[in-house]
């Protein structure tokens, strides 16, 4: 079986025991991997209403057909699991270098079972594993842990890890891997914690076997001169990073600044990717990536990875910050602690807004970097108002009676993208499966880069079909799995022909969109099956007020117009519940 091993590992930490399991060639070409595969397991074997920090939750580490071979962008793995944030379905992907290591010991998969009573890690190798115990490093940050852990089972190994924010079951908590690379959003760190798992180790050195070597060898040919001479790929992701946006994002109106109070920042200028390359050092990539879009960057008290332009936006904007060396160090800070840059820039953002509304008895303010940090530490030990921070922005902001300061959806907070000035992210984040979310459909390259081509950001028109086909590519990304970066200019047909020379199997474009609509079905079923609809397919009332001023002012999206368009094109009922033509369609009858 070429692309996929056929093999999933189970390990349950309640009974410490390890099993390997066959998986069927009919259910990889229907979910390929990633993303889901995920899906399928968390529907068909999750019970519904379990609490996601309970023993009785799952966690699922899922590579896919494309994960760890010769194509560029692909080191990369799925964590799936239930949110303790959101309560909904969850997948996050993660890149460097453990991706490739994990596939190459021989499983498509690993799915964890129940929990340890104390602290232990898994040793994932050629055709097999181990359940280790992890007491001394229980307490350790990131860094420390991966270090020890290299040390422990040779350099030719990559670990992921949680940090003291998993370990004290925070909600916004990530699992991290190397140079700064995570499973970010969501809370999957204190679903690890909440099963005393520290960390995954793997040491694979199996070939992955390539059905048609040297037809892919053509396609990879194509994909190098693409790469070269594209002008995101090639030239400013790969040059600046990933903080180019700053400058244009703020220019049109979408910086989120000091909790979506505005869409533009005075101090933006010294946020700016011009700014950051003053504090780098060196750059990173991912195994067998050429980009290397990855910044080492060092300010005069700490050193570390990033921060990218999301990080950048929701710890110097969104908080009032403008020295680019104070981001950093929290930028750092987070990544060390193993938590959320995104969630905690927000929630701290809402905490501000509370102490500023008088809800929040204390001297703080915007901009006050020094306090922010200490907020940060607090918030992955649970000391002080951490412990309330620790809860994500919507739990703190009901703590206080004020729901409507949460900038967040399904739970979720909202990315580094105002949606008052681009409707199409603002239908993006209304109906993600796992809440706001830029990486399940980046509509910012239509409607603010103009890749591959530039629409009008404040037109309706065909943004509900424009959503569903960017949704439905990033779960097909999301399932092979590969870098979204790489979508910018490889869609559909290149990945299928990729594919298809990968596993000798022949899927045609159309039938790798129809992976992604599968998958997109199957996680809306799951939500929905939580207890999750329309109701919730829904923006915070500020950002569906206009502002004022700034180059969005007078501008509001129109929700429920292009969500009611949104559940026709997707061919589900006027509830967003899909259709029993649509299950017919994705041959998920018997499925689900």
């Amino acid at each position: 079986m070429a692309g996929w091993w056929g093999r999933v590992l189970r390990v349950d930490l309640s009974k410490r025991e390890v099993a390997v399991d066959s998986l069927e060639l009919s259910l990889l070409k229907m979910f390929l991997g990633g993303t889901g595969l995920g899906a399928y397991w968390l529907y068909k074997y999750l019970r519904p209403g379990v609490e996601p920090l309970s023993r009785d939750n799952i966690l699922v580490l899922a590579s896919g057909p494309l994960t760890g071979t010769r194509v560029y962008g692909t080191s990369r793995v799925t964590l799936i699991s239930k949110s303790p944030l959101t309560l909904t379905f969850f997948d996050s992907t993660c890149g460097g270098i453990f991706p490739a290591y994990f596939k190459k010991c021989g499983f498509d998969a690993m799915v964890v079972h129940g929990a340890s009573d104390e602290p232990v890690y898994v040793h994932v190798y050629d055709d097999g594993a181990e359940i280790l115990p992890a007491k001394d490093l229980w307490g350790l940050k990131v860094t420390e842990t991966i270090q020890e852990l290299r040390k422990r089972h040779g350099f030719k190994c990559s670990a992921i890890a949680i940090g003291p924010a998993g370990e004290n079951i925070v909600r916004i908590a990530s699992v991290m891997g190397d140079n700064g690379h995570a499973f970010g959003r969501g809370g999957l760190g204190a679903v690890f914690g909440s099963k005393m798992l520290k960390a995954v180790v793997a040491s694979g050195t199996k070939v992955i076997e390539e059905a048609r070597s040297e037809e892919l060898d053509e396609l990879l040919d194509n994909m190098r001169v693409r790469i070269t001479w594209s002008p995101y790929l090639g030239r400013t992701l790969r040059n600046v990073g990933t903080n180019a946006l700053l400058t244009v994002i703020n220019d049109w109106g979408l910086l989120p600044t000091m909790n979506f109070s505005r869409g533009t920042f005075d101090g933006a200028s010294k946020l700016s990717a011009e700014e950051l390359a003053k504090l780098v050092i060196g750059r990173k990539g991912c195994y067998n990536c050429p980009i290397a879009c990855k910044r080492v960057t060092k300010t005069d008290r700490m050193s570390g990875d990033g921060p990218e332009y999301e990080s950048i936006a929701n710890l110097g904007s969104m908080l009032g910050v403008d020295d680019l060396k104070d981001v950093a160090e929290m930028n750092y800070l987070c990544n060390e602690l193993g938590l959320d840059t995104i969630s905690m820039g927000v929630t701290l953002a809402c905490f501000l807004e509370l102490v500023e509304r008088g809800k929040v008895k204390l001297d703080l303010r915007w901009g006050e970097s020094e306090r922010l940090k200490r907020l940060i530490v607090d918030t992955a030990y649970r000391r002080g108002y951490g412990d309330v921070l620790a809860e994500g922005s919507l739990r703190l902001a009901r703590s206080y009676g004020e729901e409507e300061v949460s900038m967040s959806v399904k739970g979720l907070e909202i990315p580094a993208y105002d949606p008052r000035g681009a409707f199409g992210i603002a239908l993006s984040y209304a109906t993600s499966f796992r809440g706001a979310c830029h990486l399940r459909s980046w509509t910012i390259a239509f409607e603010v880069i103009g890749v591959p081509n530039l629409v009008d950001r404040f037109s309706v028109f065909e943004k509900p079909s424009l959503v569903k086909y960017t949704q439905d590519l990033a779960a097909a990304y999301d399932s092979l799995v590969m870098c979204k970066h790489f979508a910018i200019e490889f869609d559909e047909e290149p990945l299928s022909a990729m594919l298809s020379a990968v596993t000798g199997l022949e899927f045609s474009k159309e039938e790798l969109l129809m992976v992604g609509e599968r998958v997109w079905t199957v996680t809306r079923l799951f939500n929905i099956r939580e207890g999750f609809g329309q109701k919730d397919d829904r923006l915070p009332k500020r950002l569906l007020t206009p502002l004022t001023t700034g180059p969005t002012a007078g501008r509001a999206p129109p929700l429920n117009d292009m969500i009611e368009e949104y559940y026709s094109v997707r061919e589900w009922d006027p509830d967003g519940v899909p259709t029993k033509r649509n299950l017919g369609k994705l041959n998920l009858e018997g499925i689900v």
